[in-house]
């Protein structure tokens, strides 16, 4: 298998487009799913102690966070970081199967917190969709996991672990064409044709194989756009939600790592607006540069003169990719930018 770092340095080159599988994807709100009796017998506590846990990894794109230091203010009182919680139903084809605990957490919180400290949060902007191909064997059979029976299969069911960690994807809705994780050549000439007309970066192939004896092996394999295999492994000896979480955030670390590298640093700017006419513009264009969190750290009006705003802004990461976000402003149009003085000039349409 390639070293972990020359593998984030190829995804770093190639990850150039991102998607989104659902907008709606709020990365403060954690679902814990109650369907099984070890779930259900668990005190609210327990459960917010493993939410807080979750949300961790999440917003940091790290598994390994949870173990260092700065995580302790969170899991010693993860109460101060909750904003309410409440129950939803889970249901498939319309029959209630289970029941989700879902934790909101203090978003402003939060963001403050990480700022003061230095600390990263990987943007779901930044996250990468993964096409996911999964099937199963049993005695020879084989199953592939397409929408429909992934949802009739409960345990392979990988669906709430990957939205546990705000990682985006898609799955086949037919049983057509379909990628194992059987590729020995380092490469696999049908991808790029299947992920034509998705948003997806990465196609992820898994295959749970169930043997006469009981006996269960987890294999899966990793591939870029090009059909180019990334990464690769093979597990036996644990149940199938141990193998989809392992999996997973082994899959972020390598997602977020170019990300977290580079956002350690802070750079900052000052942003010229013309044509602000109105309180109204002005007001609008504040919030627009606010809702660009956690990107920018922080957007400060330092005057207004002449129909003309300047802030300030402390941002995180790269500064192509904060005049990527600012460019996606509506009603904001950029003239003129100079990386070397740190300065943007845009008007307000």
């Amino acid at each position: 298998m390639r070293s972990f770092v020359s593998i984030v340095f190829f995804m770093l080159i190639t990850h150039t487009v991102y998607g989104y599988a659902d907008p709606k994807t709020d990365l403060f709100d954690v679902r814990i799913l109650q369907n099984e009796a070890a779930d259900s017998k668990k005190s609210l506590d327990d459960s917010l102690l493993d939410a807080i846990k979750i949300e961790l990894v999440r917003l940091t794109g790290n598994p390994e966070f949870i173990l260092q230091p700065e995580a302790q203010t969170f899991i010693q009182t993860p109460k101060a970081w909750l904003k309410s919680y409440r129950y939803e139903p889970y249901e498939q084809d319309g029959v209630r199967v289970g029941t989700f605990l879902v934790f909101e957490f203090d978003q402003e919180r939060f963001y403050d917190y990480f700022q003061k400290q230095g600390l990263v949060i990987w943007p779901y902007v930044n996250r990468p969709v993964t096409y996911v191909m999964g099937s199963q064997l049993i005695a020879g059979t084989l199953v592939k996991l397409n929408r429909q029976n992934l949802s009739y299969s409960p345990k392979l069911d990988f669906r709430n672990k990957a939205n546990q960690l705000g990682l985006p994807f898609e799955i086949p809705a037919n049983q057509g064409q379909w990628i194992y994780p059987d590729s020995t050549d380092g490469f696999n000439p049908r991808i790029p044709d299947l992920l034509q007309g998705t948003d997806a970066v990465y196609l992820l192939s898994f295959q749970v194989i169930s043997d006469m004896d009981g006996s269960e092996r987890f294999k899966w394999q990793l591939f870029n756009r090009n059909g180019q295999s990334l990464m690769q492994a093979e597990a036996s000896g644990s149940s199938p939600s141990v193998y989809f979480e392992t999996t997973l955030q082994q899959l972020m670390q390598a997602y977020s790592a170019s990300y977290r590298e580079q956002a350690e640093f802070l750079g900052s700017l000052t942003l010229v607006v013309k044509d602000m006419t109105s309180v109204e513009r002005l007001t609008k264009a504040e919030e627009a540069l606010i809702n660009l969190k956690p990107i920018v750290h922080q957007a400060r009006l330092s005057s207004v003169s002449e129909k003309q705003a300047i802030f300030e802004i402390v941002y995180q990461g790269d500064y192509n990719r904060l005049l990527e976000h600012l460019q996606k402003i509506d009603d904001l149009q950029l003239i003129q930018d100079d990386a070397v003085i740190g300065q943007v000039i845009a008007k307000w349409l």
